[in-house]
């Protein structure tokens, strides 16, 4: 179980660090109008397509699990590729051109006021699903849980934790503000500025911090 979380948890804390869904939760909570229905309707996406994608990885590396519990070029290739790609995405993030990330958070923005509470159930949805870097986290943390000897009981509350950490982003916001209400918007409002300024910063090191992280452990794992 020990070395089951010290696999998963750095990958999982890498995820939850997502300048675009935590833009987009503060976003919706700096409304006036059913603010908290609709960043719990967001956050409902958002876990959607989390928990469609984490299914979806468990099903695809469940078909090349190696037998015995013995390492295979999949732990590699996974690894690596996933490195690889989020070495890509910090490139790309230093590009002075809007990523996707941000264009679709300034369309948002923009929309927010006048649509109905049920459209941000696909706003998060969305959210998530231009959220690369968390998604190519999400992958190898669910590679390592699907591919440990570790018990079925560990593997789940594994899963548990990663699935829950990476929401938190979108969880953690408007649990603070369901729980202290107006108290909260100060802080809210300070954070919403501050990752304003500094979201493509934090994205680019995330993303390369990761990408090293990903490859020197895929390299290691070559049988």
């Amino acid at each position: 179980m020990g070395s089951l979380l010290t696999a998963v948890l750095p990958l999982a804390l890498g995820a939850a660090v997502s300048p675009t869904l935590l833009a987009l939760q503060l976003i919706v909570l700096s409304g006036t109008a059913h603010r908290l229905a609709r960043a719990w309707a967001l956050a409902a996406g958002a876990a959607l397509v989390l928990a469609a994608f984490s299914l979806l990885c468990v099903t695809a590396l469940a078909r090349v699990r190696p037998s015995h519990g013995h390492k295979s070029a999949t732990d590699a290739v996974v690894l690596i590729a996933s490195g690889v790609l989020l070495g890509a995405l910090a490139v790309r993030s230093r590009i002075r051109t809007p990523t996707v990330g941000e264009r679709h958070t300034s369309r948002i923005s923009e929309r927010l006021t006048t649509a109905p509470t049920s459209w941000y159930v696909g706003v998060g949805a969305f959210g998530m699903v231009v959220n690369f870097s968390t998604l190519l986290l999400v992958l190898p943390a669910v590679h390592e849980i699907t591919h440990s000897a570790a018990a079925g009981s560990a593997k789940v509350t594994a899963f548990v934790l990663l699935y829950v950490i990476v929401l938190l982003p979108v969880l953690a916001p408007v649990v603070l503000a369901q729980m202290l209400g107006p108290r909260a918007d100060h802080a809210l409002d300070v954070t919403h500025r501050w990752v304003g300024r500094n979201a493509r910063t934090i994205g680019t090191v995330i993303e390369a911090v990761f990408a090293l992280y990903l490859v020197v452990k895929g390299v290691r794992a070559i049988p």
